[in-house]
């Protein structure tokens, strides 16, 4: 089965095929962050999901040349720079910053690349100038520049807008009237204010609108006047990503995007998480009480263009699953004594299967749901056969080997796997050497039939977080 996508233009599920004539390469974009504050579990869910989708283009063969900017100049940037008494630079390098913290707590790669507005000024001047000379766009007596909506008789064509509904109810201020032909019209380069960032262009000092940033960024970075993939979240289809179609279309006269990708809403009280209805529930909070796996498993858990509750039963349940199958590759691991290799589940025909129907997830448009679902079946599989080595009912660990496996690389593929420093990883690597140090101490009192030691060591450990489990292949242990 081939990969399809729910191209967010046609509003149907098609095959993906790339621009690439060789069909190897992909060229994808997706819209990221404004870095005026630290971005919220709403925002998560547009970089984590991307980020499961660029995986599986990658694990199914494909050079993926991913690019995610950042607008690092912008109204929201220059507001917080008021608020905090620091320059608007300043604000965008410190929480540029966090947001790479925080998207790496989360298993999120870094893109190809990470472009900055301010990096490509130059260019949006051009793209800008290249509409004007096309009368697709025109400058105002304040020094502004302004896309003439009316010029693009394709606008509205992704968020199935008519100008004819759009202008119905419209009222025009007059200092709306002086600068700009219609209301509906939107900003290229707005004109320079007192103490603003700014930098000079044809029409006087001033910086780029928001729109222009995305066309020019993705364009610029991928090489190409139409690119495989568009993606972000479901409110940036209108204005934002509609608004690129036109800008971008009116100035190469080539289709923009191929497959546009939206993903839905993160509600909370049945609203739209958002900063502006001060209903959102920031990343670092949240990784107070939660674990990042628990918090991607939550994200991913339902699929992504439909819209996903926060509540704390849900993310109470992410918890349980997620340490489900953690605690599951772990124990298998443990017992099998080395990491078995990528390939070695191949050999098994119900592997083989299992492995079909996580592609078949995958591949119908990106289905994460399902795709756990063949995740925790295959979790059963690797507890039962576990069961049966540690009971003594077989010797060989060959099927328990591919099964587990083929259990790394589904959580690899959805990103739900913790990736250690290496300072972490020594420490991780001694406090499992000090517990199996209590382990075998317990052991040795139960032998000799020191219940209380033994006793005392369960319940010390149990006190800690560490719960022991007794079984025929020996004494394991988890986090309770």
């Amino acid at each position: 089965m081939s990969l399809r996508i729910t191209n967010s233009m046609t509003r149907q599920k098609e095959e993906f095929v790339p621009l690439d004539p060789e069909g190897k390469k992909v060229l994808f974009y997706n819209c990221g962050p404004t870095v005026y504050g630290p971005f919220h579990i709403g925002n998560a869910r547009n970089f984590v999901v991307v980020d499961v989708m660029r995986r599986w283009l990658e694990y199914s063969g494909y050079d993926v040349n991913f690019v995610q900017n950042l607008t690092d100049v912008d109204d929201k940037i220059i507001a917080r720079a008021t608020e905090e008494g620091i320059p608007a630079e300043e604000v965008a390098e410190k929480y540029t910053k966090l947001f790479f913290e925080h998207a790496e707590a989360l298993g999120v790669r870094r893109a190809t690349r990470h472009p900055k507005a301010t990096e490509f000024i130059g260019q949006m001047i051009g793209l800008i100038k290249s509409l004007v000379d096309k009368d697709h766009a025109y400058a105002s007596e304040d020094g502004s520049v302004w896309f003439d909506v009316r010029s693009f008789k394709e606008y509205g064509r992704l968020s199935r807008k008519k100008l004819d509904d759009m202008r119905q109810g419209e009222r025009v201020l007059e200092s709306q009237q002086k600068l700009k032909r219609s209301p509906l019209d939107f900003c290229l380069w707005k004109a320079a204010k007192p103490g603003e960032p700014a930098w000079d262009s044809p029409w006087g000092k001033g910086r780029p609108g928001w729109h222009i940033e995305c066309s020019v960024m993705s364009m610029a970075c991928l090489g190409s006047d139409t690119i495989d993939i568009h993606a972000g979240g479901a409110d940036l289809r209108f204005p934002h990503h509609e608004n690129e179609i036109a800008q971008s279309e009116c100035h190469t006269g080539h289709p923009f995007v191929r497959y546009w990708v939206h993903n839905g809403f993160l509600n909370i009280d049945g609203e739209k998480m958002s900063k502006s209805l001060k209903n959102f529930k920031t990343i670092d909070a949240l990784l107070e009480k939660f674990d990042p796996i628990t918090l991607r498993h939550f994200l991913i858990s339902a699929h992504y263009g439909t819209e996903l509750d926060f509540t704390v039963d849900n993310l109470e349940a992410a918890q349980k699953a997620s340490t489900r199958y953690s605690d599951a590759y772990r124990e298998a691991l443990h017992l099998l004594g080395d990491l078995p290799e990528p390939e070695e589940w191949e050999n098994h025909e119900q592997l083989v299967e299992v492995e079909k129907r996580f592609a078949a997830a995958m591949d119908d448009d990106f289905n994460t749901a399902q795709a756990l679902a063949v995740l925790f079946d295959l979790v059963t599989i690797v507890n039962s056969e576990r069961a049966r080595v540690e009971r003594g009912e077989t010797d060989e660990k060959a099927f328990l080997a591919g099964a587990t496996a083929l259990l790394g690389v589904f959580r690899e593929v959805l990103g739900v796997t913790c990736e250690l420093e290496p300072e972490e990883e020594q420490i991780a690597g001694l406090e499992e050497d000090l517990l199996q140090l209590l382990i075998d101490i317990r052991a040795r009192a139960r032998q000799d039939k020191q219940y209380a030691l033994a006793d005392m060591v369960r319940d010390r450990l149990g006190d800690l977080g560490i719960a022991l489990e007794d079984r025929p292949g020996g004494t394991i242990w988890k986090k309770s």
